[in-house]
């Protein structure tokens, strides 16, 4: 039965190949739509590599300060945190697994190899040792530099695939020599590609944030040119992790002469930390997400209008053959279910021709869809992973908004005509 069902419905699309097209690619590009801002979403918060643990983590990107006698915020200064005050405040905390201290703004870093002329620029960071255990890196060949070597300021290296392949011409390249801005390095270990969509984990190589001397932090030590990164054991535990970095910072606050540094409500979680732009301003999240419900909403409708009212229109032409088929004997039962799965047939292929459209729009516009102007300037490319992007159970949601809109527009005039009287029906215009 189901299966002389599809074979009427598809016999009904064909008799309308133009009408039956538009409201195919309608329901295509609907679900492309949808896709499409989950897609962007996805890759902005759904935790990837080699950020994996997006869901435990918490982050401070800006470091406040101010005068002891300043009674207002108003006078602040305001930028990453020095060294010393990320390992006193932060490195020093006993509740998360693991904190990681990095540089940032570090300027990129000339790469040759020793006996060649040629040299290549590359996105450098400074890490200490715990950066590989926040971050989930997949390490092709060796291993990531240790404490010891951070703290000895030993000169290694990990770099990517890329780097490794157009500097050696391969991938097993750990314990060969490598000079970076002229002065020598050894490979500790070469990881895979990272996209500039891992806006706190990304670079092309990293090296021992002891190896360079780090700007030298203002007001007594709370401005630098650091950020730190915490993963939780637990996401349960970040009010635990944010009272006892509040109560370090006021120990810290109370051995200073004349400032004292202030966090502007963080540690934050990743949802917060992607949308906090500026170093004075915490951002006003409930502002954010009504805006960002506001676009989903009204990009959400707009299809939906426009599908219903093909739907719709497509419905109304066929009032009188509806009452014709009424006329020899079909029932309101065998009308609806015919519409049902001619509603069914056309979404099922709107959807998998969506599907198709969305992945297409994804990789030809990532530049436009994912850019990010925190990483606007950084070497890299907005690459993506396909496994990460799949979103089946969106997908499905997507599919049977599509369907609903569908039968719905679909159904309303066939139950119109399946209580109207077969004459009244058959001349419907």
């Amino acid at each position: 039965m189901i299966q002389q069902y599809f074979k009427q419905a598809w016999r009904l699309l064909k008799e309308n190949p133009v009408l039956s097209a538009i409201s195919i690619i309608g329901t295509a590009l609907a679900i492309c739509m949808i896709m499409v801002i989950v897609m962007s979403h996805q890759v902005k918060n759904a935790p990837y590599p080699p950020e994996t643990n997006r869901d435990r983590m918490l982050y401070v990107k800006w470091m406040s300060s101010r005068e002891k006698k300043a009674s207002s915020d108003d006078r602040s200064s305001n930028s990453p945190m020095g060294y010393d005050f990320a390992k006193t405040c932060f490195k020093a905390l006993q509740i998360p697994e693991a904190v990681t201290v990095v540089s940032v703004f570090t300027p990129p870093g000339m790469v040759s190899v020793p006996g060649q002329n040629t040299a290549e620029s590359y996105d450098k960071m400074l890490t200490d040792e715990n950066f590989w255990q926040v971050f989930d890196f997949t390490f092709i060949d060796g291993k990531p530099y240790t404490k010891a070597d951070v703290d000895a300021g030993l000169r290694k290296v990990v770099v990517t695939e890329k780097i490794a392949r157009e500097a050696f011409g391969s991938t097993a390249v750990s314990g060969q020599r490598i000079l970076i801005d002229y002065t020598e390095f050894t490979v500790s270990g070469v990881v895979r590609d990272v996209s500039t969509l891992a806006t706190a984990a990304y670079s092309q190589m990293w090296v021992p944030i002891t190896t360079e001397t780090l700007p030298e932090g203002g007001s007594e030590g709370i401005s630098g040119a650091c950020r730190v990164f915490i993963l939780a054991k637990n996401k349960k535990d970040f009010p635990a992790i944010k009272e006892e970095a509040e109560i370090l910072r006021k120990k810290f606050n109370d051995g200073t002469s004349t400032y004292e540094a202030f966090y502007r409500d963080q540690p934050d979680t990743h949802f917060v930390y992607i949308h906090r732009k500026w170093a004075n301003l915490a951002p006003d999240m409930k502002t954010i997400v009504r805006q960002s419900a506001i676009v989903l909403v009204l990009l959400l409708i707009i299809p939906a209008i426009n599908l219903s009212g093909m739907m719709n229109s497509r419905m109304r032409k066929r009032l009188s053959e509806l009452g014709v088929r009424r006329a020899f004997g079909a029932t309101r039962k065998n009308l609806l279910s015919q519409v049902m799965w001619e509603s069914l047939l056309q979404t099922l292929l709107g959807g998998a021709l969506g599907l198709l459209f969305s992945y297409v729009a994804a990789y030809a516009l990532k530049g436009i869809i994912y850019e990010n102007s925190d990483m606007a300037f950084r070497l890299g490319d907005v690459t993506l992973n396909p496994a990460s992007l799949l979103s089946p159970a969106i997908f499905l949601y997507a599919l049977l908004f599509c369907l609903l809109l569908n039968v719905l527009s679909a159904f309303v005039p066939a139950w119109s005509v399946s209580h109207k009287p077969i004459v009244d029906s058959i001349h419907s215009k």
